[in-house]
């Protein structure tokens, strides 16, 4: 059985449980993108697009928290979308300013 990040069914809801632990990875990896956005991008003059960065870390992150319920899980696989949509997506289209 899945969970639900808005309603929190099928997490811990106690202190410190599960459910608070999902909100915080998320906010964990908006975080690293502004980081990485702000010295990698334009302080390095590394190829990052944080668009590309954010949608590959939350719609994995999203994804694998709704199907395995496993926060360690799920925020290594976001890490993993962040790096290959951030750095992968960013040799090919630059910076994601508008």
């Amino acid at each position: 059985m899945g969970c639900n990040l808005i309603t929190g069914s099928g997490f811990d809801m106690s202190f410190g449980g599960t459910y608070g632990m999902a909100w915080l990875g998320l906010v964990i990896l908006t975080f690293i993108i502004m980081f990485a956005r702000r010295w990698l991008s334009e302080e390095m003059e590394m190829p990052f697009n944080w668009m590309f960065a954010a949608i590959g870390a939350g719609l994995t992150y999203l994804i694998t928290i709704s199907i395995s319920c496993s926060f360690k899980i799920s925020f290594i696989l976001g890490l993993v979308g962040l790096i290959i949509g951030g750095f992968g997506l960013g040799y090919f289209f630059q910076g994601g300013e508008y």
